[in-house]
């Protein structure tokens, strides 16, 4: 993961994700951290996406909070944070997205489709709440053209 290559705001969305995983006591960074964040953005840029996917946003959230209350918990150690496989594949598919788009900088929506790609559990949550990655691609590219 180079993070010389994100935006601003994706930093800044996976520096959140991080802190939501400590404040629950979890030892590992799963994509659902991100997703969470990423469903909590202020000016809602993934809800829209989702929801021009025609998913469900509120129900994504719904789920990804029960996947959260899943996750072990650690109570004291040293509060390192390890990074879990699939969180690695998002960063690496996200990364890969926005380099065959020709984009300088890796977006929160590549992070998003990313997610819906290989994000493990968040993938499945995503799609369960009816946002495909087609779906997802094809609203970043309306948005994208706007």
């Amino acid at each position: 993961m180079n993070i010389d290559v994100y935006s601003d705001r994706a930093k800044q969305a996976i520096q959140s994700a991080q802190s939501l995983a400590l404040a629950r006591g979890h030892q590992q960074l799963a994509p659902e951290h991100l997703l969470k964040v990423l469903l909590e953005e202020k000016d809602g840029l993934s809800r829209a996406l989702i929801q021009s996917a025609g998913g469900r946003p509120d129900e994504a959230d719904r789920a990804v909070d029960a996947a959260l209350s899943k996750l072990p918990k650690v109570e004291g150690g040293s509060g390192q944070l390890y990074m879990r496989p699939e969180t690695a594949r998002v960063f690496a598919a996200a990364e890969l997205g926005a380099k065959e788009a020709g984009d300088a900088f890796v977006t929160t929506e590549r992070l998003l489709i990313a997610i819906s790609k290989d994000g493990g559990d968040a993938d499945k949550i995503l799609k369960d709440a009816g946002a495909a990655t087609k779906a997802l691609e094809a609203a970043a590219a309306d948005i994208r053209k706007g």
